[in-house]
């Protein structure tokens, strides 16, 4: 049996006030939070991300930022979400993409 979808991110400049607000509504099976660096991981079904972005990009004081990387593995893309200066981005391409590239920065 295959995943779904593998979603990792972090999120760094995080004071602890702030991950305890931000605790309950955290979406993923694994969670590391150390020296004010959120570290999130979720290997399985589909996960809905957008709830929590949303209540992270409210909470983030200034200077923080984060990086989200939502990897379909049946629709074979890849969505990469940053979180910085009260906005999300994303951006959506092929996963082939970033194996070509992996393949060509590693001489593979």
């Amino acid at each position: 049996m295959r995943d779904d979808v593998r979603v990792y991110g972090d999120f760094h400049k995080l004071p602890p006030e702030i991950f305890e607000q931000i605790r309950d509504a955290i979406p993923f099976e694994q969670v590391e939070y150390k020296d004010n660096v959120l570290r999130v991981d979720h290997e399985g079904k589909y996960l809905d991300v957008d709830d929590f972005l949303e209540a992270m990009i409210k909470l983030m004081p200034e200077g923080a930022w984060g990086a989200l990387d939502y990897i379909d593995h049946v629709e074979w893309k890849v969505t990469r979400y940053t979180l910085r200066d009260g906005e999300i981005k994303s951006k959506t391409f092929p996963a082939d993409n970033v194996l070509d590239a992996h393949m060509r920065d590693h001489g593979l």
